[in-house]
């Protein structure tokens, strides 16, 4: 015996692997079957499918409902749009500096009102008691003469 042939014996695993392989091959090829070539048919015939007959289904159908859903969503849009408008129109500073005056103006406006009345009561008041005085003091001057 050689030192060479005692080498391959000990360290060449090459004829081992080959046979563990083919094994494992064999075993592989025969648990899987076809089965990818028959999903790949499968895939071929509902893609055929789907662009023989969907597909005109969904060209006719977008025909149908694009123009309506391009309609709704340009009114969406127009809203929207008017919605910003009208949030810029009203900017928040302005408006409360505005309404700040305006109430201001409603509450002078509002005193000069309870003044004018306070002042009507105030009058008729004095006329009033100017008139029971005169009242008593004619009573008074009955009563005295009597």
């Amino acid at each position: 015996m050689d030192v060479n042939e005692v080498f391959s014996r000990l360290f060449d695993h090459r004829p081992f692997l080959k046979g563990e392989i083919e094994f494992f091959k064999k075993e592989f090829e025969e648990k899987r079957g076809d089965r990818e070539v028959e999903q790949l048919f499968r895939s071929l015939e509902l893609i055929t499918e789907i662009k023989e007959g969907q597909v005109e289904k969904i060209v006719n159908s977008s025909d149908d409902n694009l123009p309506r859903t391009i309609a709704d969503i340009q009114v969406a849009l127009h809203m929207c749009e008017d919605t910003l408008d009208t949030e810029t129109k009203f900017s928040t500073d302005e408006l409360l500096a505005k309404k700040r005056a305006e109430r201001k103006l409603r509450l002078a406006s509002v005193q000069r009102d309870v003044q004018e009345k306070l002042n009507l009561l105030e009058e008729s008041y004095q006329e009033k008691e100017k008139a029971m005085r005169a009242r008593f003091e004619q009573l008074e001057s009955r009563a005295g003469c009597v």
